[in-house]
């Protein structure tokens, strides 16, 4: 495969504005694939499936939708990369050939300055692709304290900081967040509390403020950004303090008005609304709605609805969002083991 990141067609609205759109969903089960839906008035329809084996993440970039699979080559462990054009009314087209990941079970995926940047979670490295495929890497090492999650780096997120001054990828094994330049040189390092396991990121509006879901410790820790460096304020629970069962966080989506943060629970299997206060360094006023399925490993909100993807029973629940509130729709998607979902 011949990568080729080429400049947007055009501008699209924010998704908070949008009310119709394209949606695809990865479906990570050897018969899954991916899955072409449109979005309107707060209803998908399945316009396409596209069969492929375990795809793990989407990423849309220059016209294309970039997608992760899990162990696409006889003989090997490696994840792969592989892409479809997207064409004008959405539909997916010129699949290309996987190229590999060089590690295993690649689980996130992100553009950033006409690169990609993808993280192999049981490899414990962070990779950058060129037209050739895989050029620059760099591993973790490390491990926490938890005996059988942090055994071992994890790199769970690769995103650019919302200035896209740099890059930052989680390490859920070694309870890091790392910040790189282009070429993976590492600039800087901050930490969440000790096998709180953090996984994903998100930013407020402004980029000023970055907020970190930890897995393990179903928490979220408050970063203040400073040049490139992240500096820790406070870790808020993010269950009911009532809760005693076993569950693990992992989606955060912040509202584009910067005013609630979302993060979704599996074991608990709601979404937990904070309101965001302060400025955007605090939260506040926790609230939970149950998903309606098993599991909600990724979740996306798209002019007012919220698209919710139960990985355990096969579902994908929508959900009408205002504010904190989110009501249940009626509709339910049926799907093997979705795991994410994105939009344009």
């Amino acid at each position: 495969m011949v990568i080729r990141m080429i400049p947007r067609r055009h501008c699209k609205k924010a998704l908070s504005d949008r009310r119709h759109c394209n949606v695809y969903l990865a479906a990570c089960a050897p018969d899954g694939g991916v899955y072409h839906c449109t979005l309107a008035d707060q209803r998908l329809t399945v316009v396409k499936f596209y069969p492929l084996d375990r795809p793990m993440y989407l990423c849309i970039d220059g016209g294309k939708l970039w997608v992760l699979l899990r162990e696409p080559f006889p003989g090997s462990t490696d994840s792969g990369l592989m892409s479809f054009d997207i064409a004008t009314d959405g539909s997916l087209e010129n699949p290309t050939q996987p190229i590999h990941t060089d590690g295993r079970v690649a689980c996130h995926l992100s553009a950033w300055g006409g690169k990609l940047y993808a993280v192999n979670y049981l490899s414990g490295n962070v990779v950058r692709f060129d037209e050739n495929g895989v050029d620059a890497m760099d591993t973790h090492e490390g491990r926490g304290q938890h005996p059988t999650r942090q055994e071992a780096p994890h790199t769970h997120f690769v995103r650019p900081s919302a200035d896209g001054k740099y890059l930052y990828a989680v390490d859920l094994g070694v309870d890091k967040i790392y910040t790189y330049d282009r070429e993976l040189n590492v600039l800087s390092t901050a930490s969440v509390p000790a096998g709180e396991g953090c996984r994903h990121l998100d930013y407020s509006p402004d980029g000023r403020y970055i907020y970190c879901v930890n897995e393990l410790g179903s928490s979220v820790t408050v970063f203040e950004a400073v040049g490139s460096e992240l500096r820790p304020l406070d870790t808020y629970p993010a269950l009911p303090a009532d809760f005693d069962e076993k569950s693990t966080a992992a989606a955060i989506r912040v509202s584009e008005d910067g005013r609630t943060l979302y993060v979704s629970h599996r074991g608990h299997d709601s979404i937990c609304a904070f309101d965001i206060t302060e400025g955007g360094k605090a939260l506040a006023s926790p609230v939970w709605t149950k998903v309606g399925g098993v599991s909600p490993r990724d979740f996306l909100i798209v002019g007012g609805t919220a698209i919710v993807t139960n990985e355990k029973t096969d579902n994908v629940t929508l959900f009408a969002v205002d504010g904190k509130r989110l009501h249940k729709l009626e509709q339910k998607l049926s799907m093997p083991g979705p795991l994410c979902v994105v939009a344009e």
